[in-house]
C-alpha cells in the first residue's frame, strides 16, 4: 500500500462548525442545561471510542427526552464540537462567542447558563463525577446520583480533568464537568485500532440513561448550579 500525505501549516483560518439542537423550555427557557462531546477525529483512526461513543450518548440522552415526552424547565442544548483535537477550538469559539469571559468581558448569555457536562474519555460507564474543584455541588450531584447507585454511580472526586471541551466552560467560570469513567481495554484511541468492535454497546446505553437523567434533573431544578468563579474563586 502506498500513501501520500499532503499536509500545510500556516496563518488561513480554516473553517469549521458545530452542531446545535435544544429542546426548548417553558418558564425558565431562558436558561440553559447542555450536554456534549466532540465529533472531529483523528485522521488515521476508525475513531470509535474517540469520541464516536461520546457523540452516540449524547444523541441518544436526547432521544430519551423527547421519547419520554419531557418538558423541561430550563432549555436542554446538544453541541457537538468540531476541531477538539487541534486544541477545543469548538467549544472554545462557542464560548467566546456566546458566553465571554470575565477577564475580557461576559455576554448576557454567562448568567444564563447552569451547567454543561461532556463525555470524551473513551466509551466505559459511567462510575461517577468529577466536581472540577467545584465543592459546591457536591450535596447536589450525591442527591442526583442516589438513584443511580445500582448502576454504578458511585463516586465523587473533588478533583478536575483536562484536555477536552468542559475546559473551555470551565476556565472562564462555567460549571462544566467530566463523568468519572471506567477505563475499558481494547480501545485504542488516537490509533488505528479503534474500531467500532472494541466498544461495550451496554457501557453506552447506560451512559445515555445517566446523562439523560442529569441533564434533565439540572433542567428541572428550582436553582442554577452553583458556580466556582474563574481560576479557583469561590462564587
Amino acid at each position: 500500500v502506498e500513501v501520500e500525505v499532503r499536509n500545510r501549516h500556516g496563518d488561513t483560518v480554516e473553517q469549521a462548525h458545530n452542531v446545535i439542537a435544544e429542546i426548548p423550555g417553558t418558564d425558565l427557557s431562558d436558561e440553559v442545561v447542555m450536554l456534549g462531546a466532540h465529533f472531529d477525529t483523528w485522521h488515521a483512526s476508525p475513531n470509535a471510542s474517540d469520541n464516536t461513543s461520546g457523540v452516540a450518548v449524547m444523541l441518544e440522552a436526547m432521544r430519551i427526552l423527547k421519547a419520554v415526552g419531557a418538558e423541561p424547565r430550563r432549555t436542554i442544548r446538544i453541541a457537538l464540537w468540531s476541531g477538539e483535537e487541534q486544541g477545543l477550538y469548538g467549544s472554545r469559539a462557542y464560548v467566546r462567542q456566546h458566553f465571554g469571559s470575565p477577564e475580557t468581558g461576559t455576554t448576557p448569555q454567562y448568567e444564563t447558563l447552569s451547567v454543561y457536562f461532556n463525555q470524551d474519555y473513551g466509551p466505559g460507564e459511567y462510575r461517577g463525577i468529577w466536581l472540577q474543584e467545584n465543592e459546591h455541588v457536591r450535596s447536589t450531584f450525591a442527591a442526583w446520583m442516589e438513584p443511580l447507585r445500582d448502576m454504578g454511580m458511585r463516586t465523587i472526586s473533588i478533583l478536575g480533568v483536562g484536555s477536552t471541551d468542559h475546559v473551555a466552560f470551565d476556565e472562564v467560570g462555567l460549571p462544566a464537568f467530566q463523568f468519572l469513567q471506567a477505563r475499558v481495554g481494547g480501545t485504542g484511541g488516537h490509533t488505528n485500532l479503534d474500531f467500532f468492535d472494541t466498544i461495550p454497546i451496554d457501557h453506552l446505553i447506560k451512559n445515555a440513561v445517566i446523562m439523560a437523567s442529569f441533564v434533565y434533573n439540572a433542567a428541572m431544578s428550582q436553582e442554577m448550579i452553583p458556580r466556582k468563579g474563574p481560576k479557583g474563586a469561590s462564587r
